[in-house]
């Protein structure tokens, strides 16, 4: 039976960033590594295709260059299109990110056992980003616990 887990394109970084600084051992700590390189690879993929579509919303100099913002690495938009590139950018922001984790199902199950109990503090945007996963991987396991019942 095919495993998986699906987040909104935006949540995946805070995600992996909130697996990282859970306290971990043995197969819970290989899992959470095996999910942070699915959700890196996930997160990859979103930000390339961020990054296709404003290309044709960024302001372009006298040589075809993007014009840079203030910030590095920040392009400037076309004022009159900013409103559809936001559109844009909002609809690839809350596209699902389904991520297969069939084949590490048994360290993935550790992670969730391991994370179901987890003793640490949570707070703020950690407690939201908690029961975002937490939800994910119970949908993902519950069918285990009701055969096992």
């Amino acid at each position: 039976m095919t495993k998986t887990l699906a987040f909104k394109n935006e949540e995946l970084a805070a995600i992996g960033n909130f697996l990282g600084t859970l306290s971990l051992k043995n197969k819970a700590s290989r899992g959470r590594t095996k999910l942070i390189k699915l959700i890196s690879a996930k997160n990859d993929e979103y930000n390339e295709d961020r990054k296709e579509t404003l290309e044709p919303f960024i302001k372009k100099d006298e040589a075809g260059n993007n014009v840079e913002g203030g910030t590095p690495g920040s392009v400037v938009l076309i004022e009159e299109k900013r409103d559809e590139a936001n559109t844009a950018i909002k609809e690839i922001d809350e596209e699902s990110a389904v991520i297969d984790f069939t084949e590490y199902s048994e360290k993935m199950k550790a992670l969730y056992e391991s994370i179901s109990d987890y003793s640490g503090e949570l707070s703020d945007t950690d407690a939201t980003i908690y029961d975002l996963l937490m939800d994910q991987l119970e949908t993902a396991f519950e069918n285990e616990k009701d055969g096992e019942k």
